[in-house]
């Protein structure tokens, strides 16, 4: 029987830390899809700020996985994130982009709102250990 129902007052009852019933449901894996799409939006929020045309997610190295971005002619470097979320972050970005189902390389058009802007990506995955590239798509 489920360790959260209890069958003399037929309700649920919440394990310690859960403050309802959304707690429970969402589990570990909907909460980190959840963190991860965060981290990607925060990724290309910074990009657009700055007036980005390109950026790159690059396969993982020593220190991370380092992510750059093209303003103008230069490229910038944004800090590398941990490597271990790198897969998570590459599959989410298909996700977002709607990337067919099938073999690599994998192409698709990323939409996002902030606020009242809306901005549009191309994303290009080559392979899941290869570059990511993002090209900002413009009206």
């Amino acid at each position: 029987m489920n360790s959260f129902v209890n069958p003399n007052k037929r309700s649920i009852s919440l394990p310690k830390g859960c403050k309802d019933l959304v707690d429970v449901l969402e589990g570990p894996e909907r909460k980190r899809k959840v963190a991860i799409e965060r981290f990607i939006r925060l990724i290309l929020l910074q990009a657009q700020q700055d007036r980005a045309t390109e950026l790159v997610i690059a396969p993982v190295s020593d220190g991370g996985t380092p992510i750059r971005y093209k303003v103008g002619a230069i490229w910038h470097e944004m800090s590398p994130f941990p490597s271990h979320i790198r897969p998570g972050v590459v599959a989410e970005l298909g996700r977002m982009a709607e990337l067919p189902e099938g073999p690599f390389p994998r192409e698709g058009i990323l939409r996002l709102a902030f606020g009242k802007a809306q901005v549009r990506w191309r994303v290009r995955i080559k392979d899941m250990e290869d570059d990511c590239e993002l090209t900002r798509l413009t009206e």
